[in-house]
């Protein structure tokens, strides 16, 4: 049975990798279809486009490199294991297109106040309406390893591909309203269409990174994690309340996927080594039954 759970986990680990390498793949593609087609037609939209395709770039490489870490074990430098690989992945990742969308808006004001028509509409509604497909097809990718792995990393990854989709259609759509107002005769507004629309997709985009960088900065500080995981603790520590004669402390905090327990129990004295030892790992098979990944250490406080 533990060979059949290794085997899978190993096979996870590796579409985990696939996917990463595909992720920085398709991030390549994206930036160069952006950042060609931006600069031939002058569009601030297309660069901000561009900027995101390296952030996702960026963090493909440090979801890459920090999969190929987390699960290796406990060694003479990282004494509790490469767990916090993936919040420290996190709260890069987060940053990155914090700092894009604000240089993103500031540029688009510039261009507001010195407006600009883009040079041509009809390349960069083909170019945006490719890069949302491509963006499509990675995005369902790492959501089927997701599902199998509930990777935090490639939840976050999946994400930033997400937005990265509905930036891309998003742009198609207003380049398409930018002809129609060219068409109609509306010459004079359709230079604003390109940097309104990089603000709004700029102001879209600073939420999910601003969400995610709290949590990967809470697992950072060694913050408690979330109710349902204390809420399962404390479910298993109440089971071994009348097992013992109470809790002394309880220390849970969270790096990643792994969560970290430090419990001490009241005891009586004169209860034997045998029996104590019972307890810690019968106490240590049920947390680890309720919370997977969990790592357990118990003390014991004679009363």
């Amino acid at each position: 049975m533990k060979d059949k759970d290794l085997d899978l986990r190993e096979e996870i680990m590796k579409e985990q990798i696939l996917v990463s390498k595909i992720s920085i793949w398709g991030a390549v593609v994206l930036f160069l279809i952006s950042a060609v087609v931006g600069i031939a037609v002058d569009s601030i939209t297309l660069i901000l486009d561009a900027a995101a395709s390296l952030v996702i770039l960026a963090v493909a490489l440090l979801t890459n490199f920090s999969l190929k870490r987390i699960n290796r074990p406990p060694d003479a430098l990282y004494n509790f294991g490469y767990s916090k690989f993936e919040p420290l992945t996190g709260s890069l990742q987060g940053g990155l297109i914090i700092a894009t969308c604000i240089i993103s808006i500031k540029f688009a004001i510039q261009d507001i106040v010195h407006a600009e028509s883009v040079t041509g509409y009809l390349i960069p509604v083909i170019a945006t309406f490719v890069s949302g497909l491509l963006g499509l097809f990675i995005f369902f990718r790492i959501r089927m390893v997701v599902k199998r792995s509930a990777s935090n990393m490639l939840e976050l990854a999946s994400l930033h591909w997400y937005s990265d989709i509905l930036m891309s259609f998003g742009i198609c759509i207003g380049f398409l309203c930018g002809i129609l107002l060219d068409h109609f005769g509306y010459s004079k507004i359709s230079p604003y269409v390109d940097p309104v629309m990089a603000i709004i997709l700029a102001l879209f985009l600073i939420k999910i990174p601003l969400r995610n960088l709290m949590h990967s900065v809470l697992d950072l500080l060694d913050a408690a994690p979330g109710g349902h995981i204390l809420d399962k603790v404390k479910k298993v520590v109440d089971m071994y309340v009348p097992k013992s004669f109470g809790v002394y402390r309880v220390r849970v905090r969270k790096a990643g996927q792994k969560v970290f327990l430090d419990i001490c129990f009241n005891v009586k004295a004169n209860l034997t080594v045998f029996e104590i030892r019972e307890l810690a790992n019968s106490f240590e098979k049920d947390l680890c039954s309720h919370i997977d990944n969990c790592d357990v250490v118990v003390h014991f406080h004679p009363v």
